[in-house]
């Protein structure tokens, strides 16, 4: 079994290859090249990355899963490593695992690339299982809230940390096509909904609109950065953990920003091409790299499309 098709590690920090279209692509007569190289498939009209392919989105379509078993979901860049570290934490007794990673212990269904599992290996694994998706509701993991008995979190960030988070992380990638646009083409294509994972309003406000099922768990990133302790709070008994005071303050030093980017099991150093996956962290950083009109602009669009929507975030 090859790197890029390697089953959960039982030791090490083992490497992951450089996407390639020939080893995760699946197909590449539905692989389009955009503007500055950009590189993607459409499935069921949504742009998506290359390595979400037919094969492996109908996998994460039909997944059996349990009760106990939790989803996060975000659009890119939203916080949901964070997350996931958070949930991992929380389930499995404030016990990092030492010979293993943060992403080898998740099952993103949906991906041909990282750490990738077949059906059979998810289902023989035991509860809770930790699942990760960055689909829109209408695609999401087992049908979604609607039709599976999974707990799923679904975690937002404001809109314009995501667009400049999401423009250093797709700049020069093997599975973006190595685009090469500037940040006035990726401004103008977010807001077009014309990036990997489609419109970001579309994506947040489907899983928002359906915030009152008792098996989703709506979260924003900024709240979490602001109330660590109420919202890993909120977040425990909605997985029907207690957690002591000294289990949350070892969960925070655990997961803060500065840890996690220096700590193996959770930096994604292993992976090719994620070298530089935690940038900032901040709220309101997007204040370097926006122009004053470039910001008007952006909220100019987003006062338009949440328009009559309950949803508010914080910018700065």
């Amino acid at each position: 079994m090859n790197q890029e098709h390697q089953a959960v590690p039982t030791g090490g920090q083992p490497q992951i290859g450089e996407y390639r279209d020939d080893l995760h692509a699946e197909t590449l007569e539905d692989i389009q090249i955009g503007e500055y190289g950009y590189k993607f498939r459409t499935l069921e009209g949504l742009m998506l990355p290359p390595y979400v392919t037919p094969s492996r989105y109908q996998v994460s379509r039909t997944i059996a899963t349990r009760p106990d078993d939790v989803c996060y979901c975000s659009f890119p860049k939203s916080g949901s490593t964070w997350l996931a570290n958070i949930l991992y934490l929380i389930l499995n007794d404030d016990l990092a695992a030492e010979d293993r990673t943060l992403r080898s212990c998740l099952h993103w269904m949906e991906s041909s690339w990282t750490y990738p599992r077949s059906r059979e290996e998810v289902e023989a694994l035991p509860s809770p299982r930790i699942f990760k998706s960055h689909m829109p509701y209408r695609m999401a993991l087992a049908g979604g809230p609607e039709s599976s008995p999974c707990k799923y979190i679904y975690i937002a960030r404001n809109p314009k940390d995501v667009c400049v988070s999401y423009f250093h992380f797709e700049s020069g990638k093997a599975w973006s096509g190595k685009y090469h646009g500037t940040w006035e083409h990726w401004l103008r294509i977010f807001l077009e909904g014309q990036v990997q994972r489609g419109n970001w309003f579309d994506h947040v406000l489907s899983w928002w609109e359906h915030r009152q099922a008792e098996n989703l768990l709506f979260l924003r990133y900024e709240d979490l950065k602001r109330d660590f302790e109420g919202q890993l709070g909120l977040i425990a008994q909605y997985l029907g953990r207690e957690l002591s005071d000294e289990v949350v303050a070892r969960i925070k030093n655990a997961t803060s920003f500065a840890r996690m980017k220096a700590t193996p099991f959770s930096n994604h150093t292993q992976i090719s091409d994620f070298e530089g996956f935690f940038r900032k962290g901040e709220i309101g950083s997007w204040k370097d790299q926006f122009t004053v009109a470039q910001s008007e602009e952006f909220d100019r669009h987003f006062q338009e499309r949440m328009e009559g929507k309950s949803l508010r975030f914080a910018f700065e």
